[in-house]
């Protein structure tokens, strides 16, 4: 009997205070406390990088949730066990004072009684029934104190169904309202762009005009200025010669020089100057009214801060600090420009469908949650280009430039001052025995073990080029292509689409697409050079040969967030320029 108890207090133990069951790979918490890992890794905001313990209610990080292999061998012997062997054999009950068989149970004491403890001075006022008949009538107490609780724990069940009802419903109001702030803000944005692009067409439509102008006024002036000097150097020849010939046809010559009379055209026209002044105009209007809207919208977002902030619970408060201290990438409210016009056409903003949830899909990888989704190259020969480019080639004249983020490189990493090469250190040697990766340890911003650096900027909206030369021992080798923001910067880096990572990998003469749960793509071609488009709103990312202008591999995806160039340098002495 004492070996069963000592057992069932095992298996209390090890019991999830979640999800109320045995646990299910443990794992344990900076607080010390020990939960399924799947239950406490959906605890508290999907996305958020904090939560906080269902048990003590510490505000702890998500990165810090660590598998305790301890309780994980404990669980797997507890299970084996089988209660059903450690059942004891029933026992005839005996009067320890009387050493005779027990019949009767006292209702007063609760204690088993022989004959002779019946008739005793201790219990015979005592109401004693036989141990059979208590026993049936107890079981009646039991079965009413079963129902009871079932009928507590079909009200707690239809409690919990009500309250994870109404957090869904407020999950997704959460997310209508994130949707409709960032369309609000793209609507915006886009009116922005419109005023700015017709402005910048009536700029330049005037420059030509005026341009044409110069042209017609230079020839004029100059054509004019040509025939009075031909006038001025005949009367001067006339002028040398004899009486006889100087008057011959003089007074045709003087008739022609008193008769030239100079034709000032306008320089620029009354009609241009208007078009001018109104455009002078429209700026210092559109001006103005930005300004007021800049004013009035800071003066409502820090009273709106401040009011939002004294709302807030202590403990509140101290997890949105905590929060912004730990994603300061989140707070960035402006979108970078878009890839530039080609040939001075505008390019048309898209619909950002892909953030759409019904084509995002949750994935828990380790203990980060990251939205996004992936699809095989499904299409090589599709065009990758934006709105007015139908060919890489094309896309060779809207590369943008890119540098690289030196506050995110391993300490292996060499940056140059243009911040436009990186090469990982040739004497690794050295650098280990100089200890200088202790810094990495606790810069959270830097990648570690893994020698990795982004590029900048990033890309939340639009398109962007850029194109990398690769160098080194036998080609060098390393890893090129894009990286969601929130991607993890410590420990295990498993780079795929689906941990926020579309990238190919070149190594030697090879080249692969790093795809779906581990897997790799060969590709035919190996570049020198690599060319990377991506467009945020389509959830494209393109590669290229930029030598050959050959397309290499597409990835699909949908994109969580802003996303930046990435890049892992995997042998000593491999060397990656950004162009331009």
């Amino acid at each position: 009997m004492a070996h069963q108890q000592f057992t069932s207090k095992l298996q209390e133990e090890v019991i999830c205070p979640i999800c109320i069951d045995i646990l299910q790979h443990p794992a344990t918490i900076d607080c010390g406390h020990n939960f399924c890992l799947s239950c406490i890794t959906k605890s508290g905001e999907a996305a958020g990088s904090v939560l906080k313990c269902p048990l003590c209610n510490k505000i702890v990080r998500r990165d810090t949730i660590t598998p305790n292999w301890l309780l994980v061998n404990l669980v797997e012997k507890i299970q084996a066990m089988d209660l059903s062997e450690m059942q004891p054999e029933t026992e005839e009950l005996r009067c320890l004072r009387h050493g005779e068989k027990c019949l009767y149970f006292c209702e007063v004491d609760g204690k088993f009684l022989c004959m002779a403890c019946r008739e005793s001075k201790d219990h015979k006022t005592h109401n004693a029934t036989l141990i059979e008949e208590a026993a049936q009538s107890y079981q009646g107490q039991i079965q009413s104190q079963i129902e009871v609780l079932q009928q507590k724990e079909r009200e707690i069940i239809r409690t919990m169904e009500q309250g994870e009802h109404w957090i869904k419903v407020s999950k997704d109001q959460v997310e209508l309202e994130k949707q409709m702030v960032i369309t609000a803000f793209r609507q915006l944005h886009k009116v922005l762009k419109e005023e700015k692009s017709f402005l910048l067409s009536r700029i330049n439509w005037l420059s030509q005009e005026i341009s044409k102008g110069e042209k017609l006024y230079v020839i004029s002036t100059k054509s004019q200025l040509h025939y009075l000097r031909k006038l001025k150097d005949s009367l001067k020849s006339t002028q040398c010669l004899p009486p006889g010939q100087l008057l011959q046809d003089i007074k045709i010559a003087l008739c022609r020089s008193e008769g030239f009379h100079f034709f000032n055209p306008t320089p620029v026209s009354t009609e241009l100057e208007k078009k001018l002044s109104d455009i002078k105009s429209r700026h210092d209007s559109f001006t103005e009214s930005l300004k007021r809207f800049k004013d009035n919208l800071q003066a409502d977002s820090k009273k709106d801060k401040s009011k939002f902030l004294k709302g807030m619970t202590e403990e509140h408060r101290k997890s949105w600090y905590l929060s912004e201290k730990n994603d300061p990438k989140t707070n960035k409210t402006s979108e970078p420009e878009s890839t530039p016009p080609v040939d001075g056409k505008t390019k048309p903003v898209l619909p950002n469908s892909k953030f759409s949830t019904s084509l995002t899909l949750r994935v828990q990888s380790g203990n980060r949650a990251s939205f996004v989704s992936y699809s095989p190259n499904l299409d090589s020969s599709e065009n990758v280009g934006s709105p007015g480019a139908t060919n890489i080639a094309e896309l060779k004249t809207v590369i943008d430039p890119l540098t690289l983020d030196a506050a995110s490189a391993h300490p292996d990493l060499i940056i140059s001052q243009d911040l436009k090469t990186v090469t990982l250190n040739p004497d690794l040697q050295r650098v280990r025995a100089e200890d200088s990766n202790s810094l990495a340890h606790t810069d959270p911003e830097r990648f570690y073990p893994f020698r990795c650096v982004l590029g900048l900027p990033g890309l939340s909206s639009g398109c962007q080029t850029w194109e990398a030369e690769l160098q080194g021992p036998g080609g060098g080798g390393c890893v090129v292509g894009v990286a969601w923001e929130l991607v993890p910067r410590k420990g295990m880096l498993p780079i795929e689409p689906l941990s926020g990572f579309w990238a190919l990998r070149m190594a030697g003469s090879e080249c692969q697409a790093l795809a779906a749960a581990g897997t790799r793509e060969d590709l035919p071609v190996r570049p020198r050079k690599v060319g990377v488009r991506v467009n945020h709103e389509c959830g494209k990312v393109v590669f290229y040969d930029a030598t050959t202008s050959n397309h290499l591999y597409t990835f699909h995806a949908s994109f969580p967030g802003q996303i930046f160039p990435f890049f892992r340098l995997l042998f000593p002495g491999t060397q990656i320029t950004l162009s331009p």
